[in-house]
């Protein structure tokens, strides 16, 4: 749901009518662009799950937006390649509480009634907008927005107490829009493999509203837990050239993780040293190097399984492990059940 400046670009206007509806419109040529409808409360199927997915291919944009919805809950993730910077104009006409996770590209937001915010890549937090009118403008050729859009009265359910979200629950009573934290957050590794699983559409889950439930709620507590314990303060003590290296480092690290280099030279390699590497890679992702690289092995090893293309002693080989009991009680300890068990499941 992130808004603008006045940089040059294409520009849309978007909007969400009477029967909760979303429509987005070249804003010189008027032609519609993507349009959708929802029942209320997005309860298309009481006790299912809707999926959809749209894919976007014209003179300006390149890439696809899938939706996932279900009663008082909808998820939104767009992938996205523009032409040239990109503007949006947004109007809803009922309230929601969005958990928004910027995962790659950068943006600016001006909707009315709140200040203007950027949103760099990797970044979230939580906003409340109930009718909100605003602009979004994409700095960025390539976009990937991950937006999980929550009833009020469900959220209410899970708030915990405390000034911070006292006041955030005190703009939802008064209508006011707001943004729970005062700056944006990065996007720790826990959060990022909630998000995987989200979006995973390889599986089909019998019970895929139940996972899809308990992994948005576990994605909303870890948020709501890092928004409490730092309000922004650690992230801000991270001087911006070395949270651009730190980033480096991270993307390095998602490219090779099956054949890493020593923490030494990833520091050199980035521009930086092995102690602002090791201490700004743990505020900002909320684990250490090396704890990423065995969760990018470990998630590679659940990737492998679900192909049943290879055995449990082939994997273990591929992710690093010369030992198979090693990986197994490893793999157990990430997931809760052993290879075999989950492959069964």
């Amino acid at each position: 749901m992130p808004g603008g400046n006045d940089a040059s670009g294409i520009n849309f206007d978007v909007k969400r009518i009477s029967k909760m509806q979303i429509q987005i419109t070249h804003e010189d040529l008027k032609e519609i662009f993507i349009q959708h409808s929802y029942d209320q409360h997005y309860a298309f199927q009481k006790d299912g799950v809707t999926e959809r997915t749209i894919q976007i291919k014209n003179t300006f944009a390149n890439g696809a937006h899938r939706e996932i919805f279900f009663e008082g809950i909808h998820i939104g993730y767009g992938d996205i390649c523009l032409g040239q910077p990109t503007r949006l104009r947004f109007e809803t006409d009922y309230e929601t509480v969005e958990m928004h996770f910027t995962l790659s590209g950068t943006s600016e937001t001006k909707i009315t009634g709140m200040p203007q915010y950027q949103f760099a890549s990797n970044y979230h937090n939580i906003f409340y907008a109930p009718q909100v009118k605003g602009r979004i403008s994409f700095t960025d050729l390539r976009s990937k927005l991950l937006e999980i859009y929550l009833q009020p009265t469900l959220f209410r359910k899970y708030i915990p107490e405390g000034h911070l979200f006292d006041r955030f629950m005190d703009h939802i009573r008064l209508q006011a829009p707001t943004q729970m934290n005062r700056r944006n957050l990065p996007v720790t590794a826990k959060m990022m493999h909630i998000i995987r699983d989200i979006l995973d559409d390889t599986i089909d889950r019998p019970f895929k509203r139940l996972f899809l439930e308990q992994r948005i709620l576990e994605l909303l507590l870890l948020q709501l837990e890092q928004i409490n314990g730092s309000e922004g303060k650690a992230v801000d003590r991270i001087s911006p050239n070395d949270r651009e290296k730190i980033f480096e480092a991270k993307n390095r690290i998602e490219a090779g993780f099956q054949s890493p280099c020593s923490l030494i030279d990833l520091a050199r390699t980035v521009g930086t040293n092995e102690f602002k590497l090791k201490k700004g890679f743990k505020q900002l992702f909320g684990t250490t190097v090396f704890g990423m690289i065995a969760d990018l092995r470990m998630e590679h090893a659940r990737q492998l399984l679900l192909s049943r293309e290879k055995n449990i002693n082939e994997i273990s080989e591929i992710v690093g492990y010369k030992n198979a009991t090693h990986f197994t009680q490893a793999f157990k300890r990430r997931f809760g059940v052993t290879p075999g068990k989950y492959t069964k499941n």
